[in-house]
Parts: C-alpha cells; sequence; structure tokens
C-alpha cells in the first residue's frame, strides 16, 4: 500500500486476522498510482499516461476498449495521449483503473467463476450508470458516476476473493430465503457487505463519493441539484438493475422506486444494458468468461418478454378508440447482433481449443453464442447423441436464445422414427433445413419449439458417426442463410468436432 494508507480500523483488522493476513494484500503499484491520480488535483494528462504506459498489458486493454464499437469514435487511436486527449483525462483514468484493479482481483480470487460473475455485474453496472447521467443531463461526473457504480459492491467482492467459504455460506443461506444482512452481520463480525466496502475503500484511500456511495438505501435527492443523492441513487438503481436482470428477477418494483427519479423506462434500460454488454465483451478475457456464464443475452430477453406487457387500460398505439388491435401482425425484432466478426470469434475458439486444458463447456458456450449473435439466430441449442437402456434420443445441453421456461432441458427428441427430421439428419450426417411447418417433420411434443420457426439442423460427426446436434432456428419471415452464412456455421460446426475429437485423444492417453 501508499505510505499515506490510514491503520485498518478495529473491524477491518479482525476481518484481516480471519484470513490470517495482518492487511488486505497490495493492490499492483499501477492501481495505487491511478488512485492517486484520482486524488491528486495536480495530475495532468502526462502523468496518467506515464502510469498506464508501464505495463504493456494495461495499455493494450484501454486501446482495445476506446477502440470499441461503444465509444464510437470514428477514427483510430494509436496511443494513450491520445485516448487521453480526445476522450478526457477522467474518462481514460477510470477506464484504466477499473480494468487494472479487476485484473488484481482475478489473479487474486480461487473462486474463478464466481468472482468473474460478481466483476462483469460491477462493470455493467457502472457502463449504464455513466451512460445515463450523459443521457439524462444530471448534474454528476460521468466517470465519477462509473467508479461509483463500479465499486457499489466492494464489500462482497472482497469477501469473495479473501473469504470464499464464507462467502459460499452466505450465498447458501440467502438461497434458502434468509436475510443477507443479518447473515452477512452474523458472518463479518457485525459488518454487512456494503459497510466492509466502506472499511476497506477508506483503507485504500478511495474517494469520498466512492465511500458515500455503498449504501443499499439511500435517500432520496432534495431535487435535481443534489448531486450527491442523485449519485448515490444511480449506483443503487443500476447494480440492483444489472442484478435483477441477471437473476431473472422481475424488476416491476424497482422501477416504482426509481424509474421516475431516473427519467427511464424499462424498455430504455433494457437498450442501455445491451449496449453495456456489447461494450464489455471488449474488455477483457475475464469479462468474457463473466458474460458467458451470466448468459446476460438470454436474461436480457426473458426481462424483456415477461415486462413488455401491455398496461391495463392503455390503447393499442395501432388502433383508434373502439377498434381492435390486428393480431395476425408481427413486427419482428431485430436479430441478434455483434461487432464481432466472424473472424474474431473463430480466432477465440482457436485460442481455446489450443489451450492445455480444454474446457469444453465453456467452450461449447462460446461456440453458441458466435452462432447466435455473429451469424444471427432465434434461438440455438446443442443436443447430444444419449444412448439409455429404454431409448435413444436427442437430449439439449447447451442453449441460448429465446428458449422457454423449461430451458434446454425440455429439449428430448426421441431417435425411433426415421421418417422424422432429426433421426434422418444424424443418422445420414447431413446438413437439414426445414420450413416453416412442415408436417410430419418434428412429434407432437415438439410443436412448441418449432412452431412458426425456419429450422436448420447440422449434424456433429466424428468417423460418420452422430455425436451431437446443432439446432438453429429463425421466425417465420426471417431471411434464409445465404451461402456465406451457411459456411460460416459448417465452419463453427468444425469446431465442435475437433472439440470432441481433441477430448477423445486426451482420454486415450
Amino acid at each position: 500500500m501508499t505510505t499515506s494508507s490510514p491503520e485498518p480500523s478495529a473491524k477491518l483488522a479482525n476481518i484481516f486476522a480471519k484470513i490470517n493476513m495482518s492487511e488486505l494484500p497490495a493492490m499492483s503499484s499501477n492501481v495505487q498510482e491511478l488512485i492517486a491520480i484520482s486524488n491528486s488535483t495536480r495530475s495532468a494528462a502526462y502523468d496518467l499516461s506515464k502510469v498506464i504506459l508501464k505495463d504493456y498489458s494495461l495499455t493494450n486493454k484501454v486501446l482495445q476498449v476506446v477502440n470499441s464499437a461503444y465509444y464510437s469514435l470514428g477514427r483510430h487511436i494509436s496511443s494513450i495521449s491520445k485516448a487521453v486527449t480526445i476522450l478526457g483525462f477522467d474518462a481514460v483514468r477510470d477506464l484504466a483503473m477499473a480494468i487494472a484493479l479487476f485484473e488484481d482481483f482475478i489473479k487474486s480470487g480461487v473462486e474463478k467463476e464466481e468472482i468473474s460473475k460478481l466483476l462483469t455485474r460491477s462493470f455493467l453496472s457502472g457502463l449504464q450508470a455513466r451512460e445515463l447521467v450523459v443521457s439524462k443531463n444530471f448534474s454528476i461526473q460521468p466517470e465519477e458516476a462509473f467508479i461509483c457504480s463500479l465499486l457499489h459492491h466492494l464489500g462482497k467482492i472482497i469477501t469473495c476473493i479473501y473469504l470464499p467459504d464464507i462467502y459460499s455460506e452466505i450465498e447458501e443461506r440467502v438461497g434458502r430465503g434468509a436475510d443477507e444482512e443479518e447473515v452477512t452481520k452474523e458472518l463479518l463480525d457485525g459488518l454487512t457487505y456494503a459497510e466492509l466496502g466502506v472499511e476497506v475503500a477508506t483503507f485504500w484511500n478511495m474517494s469520498d463519493k466512492v465511500v458515500s456511495s455503498m449504501g443499499m438505501d439511500p435517500a432520496k435527492p432534495k431535487n435535481k441539484s443534489d448531486s450527491d443523492k442523485y449519485l448515490q441513487n444511480l449506483v443503487v438503481f443500476t447494480n440492483e438493475f444489472t442484478e435483477q436482470v441477471c437473476s431473472g428477477t422481475n424488476v416491476e418494483l424497482l422501477f416504482k422506486k426509481y424509474g421516475k427519479m431516473m427519467e427511464s423506462d424499462l424498455e430504455e434500460m433494457v437498450e442501455l444494458f445491451s449496449k453495456s454488454v456489447e461494450a464489455s465483451e471488449e474488455i477483457s478475457d475475464s469479462i468474457r468468461y463473466g458474460l458467458s456464464k451470466l448468459n446476460v443475452h438470454r436474461r436480457l430477453e426473458a426481462v424483456e418478454q415477461k415486462n413488455f406487457t401491455k398496461i391495463e387500460g392503455e390503447r393499442h398505439p395501432a388502433t383508434k378508440h373502439g377498434e381492435k388491435p390486428q393480431e395476425d401482425i408481427e413486427e419482428l425484432a431485430p436479430l441478434p447482433s455483434t461487432t464481432k466478426s466472424v473472424n474474431d470469434f473463430v480466432r477465440e475458439l482457436t485460442e481455446t481449443l489450443m489451450a492445455d486444458e480444454l474446457k469444453l463447456d465453456e467452450f461449447y458456450v462460446n461456440l453458441l453464442e458466435a452462432l447466435y449473435r455473429c451469424i444471427g439466430f432465434d434461438r440455438v441449442i446443442m443436443g447430444i447423441l444419449a444412448i439409455q437402456a429404454s431409448k435413444i434420443s436427442v437430449m439439449g445441453r447447451y442453449g441460448l436464445g429465446d428458449i422457454d421456461a423449461g430451458g434446454v432441458s425440455t429439449f428430448d427428441h426421441p431417435m425411433t422414427n426415421r421418417e422424422q427430421a432429426i433421426p434422418r439428419c444424424l443418422t445420414a450426417c447431413k446438413d437439414m433445413a426445414i420450413p416453416p411447418n412442415s408436417r410430419g417433420a418434428f412429434p407432437g411434443n415438439f410443436q412448441y419449439l418449432v412452431k412458426n420457426r425456419l429450422v436448420y439442423l447440422f449434424p456433429v460427426c466424428v468417423e460418420k458417426k452422430p455425436i451431437a446436434l446443432l439446432y438453429l432456428d429463425r421466425r417465420m419471415g426471417r431471411p434464409k442463410l445465404d451461402n456465406e452464412e451457411l459456411k460460416s456455421v459448417r465452419l463453427f460446426r468444425d469446431f465442435a468436432v475437433m472439440a470432441i475429437r481433441k477430448l477423445r485423444e486426451k482420454n486415450s492417453k
């Protein structure tokens, strides 16, 4: 730590003792220097550039983000000094601090999946807070909104990293219905997550605004110029919204409490959330991993389906009083999209495939994301050929898109009727396209899935033997796959085959 760091409080000292440490491990020198710059009134662009340039990896990540679609600058930025000039000192400083601090956290944590999910949610919250301040012209500095929202759950993050057993017990009890605040007080020497965050942030010399934004239930602002209270409420709102989207919780009560204050509705926040997801994908492998584990795209679609409902007594916008809306006309939402190209996904999948230890679950989730977002489908499912004593069937294993409440677990297709599409496809190891509502192509219990859908089936075969199936569909009215899209799907399918072969080779040794 820096020499100006205060002594830990008695409560924080007790936490240190619990993990057999005299104090929390020191942050990297880069993070310390970036925090020092944040608190200095005399810092200049040169000082900031010098700190970032000390770390080659940090330099590359900052430049990668500022050149991403999120900032939409229309020009390539090749140096940190130019980034500071164009985006501003505060924007680059806080972005660099967030990336460096999160990398520190990832390296320190034992539970990589859980900490990745926590940090990803925090980053999404920070980006949404920043954009809300800009779009609504609140009297808050955008970068203050970003960093305060980013670090709102610092206490929870610290517990996950340094006290994983206690964190797991808290999560387990809360999952059974216990009150989180009561449980954390019991297990963290009388501290809640928020109070622990305040203690750590104070110990690390973070700003007063960061410290004061860790409360979970701030007072309402007195008026529009009450910037501190607006900031504190904004931080809670964006973090709660992100948390509820990622957990599948109904957000109606959240908007009743904060919607008017934040001058925002669900539709606008969903759009903002989507934008923050796209930006986060450009940050680091850790954030991308967290996004895949959170299944944010599927979660976001579930929120839209549950909450974009017609308000009681509201007329359909396309009708006049007394007329019934035309229910047979459906306006199709755009297909999912991404700023990443096929080559970007191919490169990432190749890197994962060539790694010493192939994590098959992570690999297939990334592969499905490539199909879902890069090619563009309403739904993608990967099924595995399961041979059981009583039957042979294709059972869903992974999925993305507008999957029904049962999820991929409801995808269970028997192989008995060779006249139906899936058995024919797998038996012959041939790709198939099935037009919407084709009679006899699927059994009756599959109509919930395939009704009004253009279905594509791509078998995953090794040495002409079926192993798995890629089920892909588009809503009726969507365009068919063109030749380039078809080639790309087959390329991604080949990656699935290569992953299975690699795993078999490893197991045969």
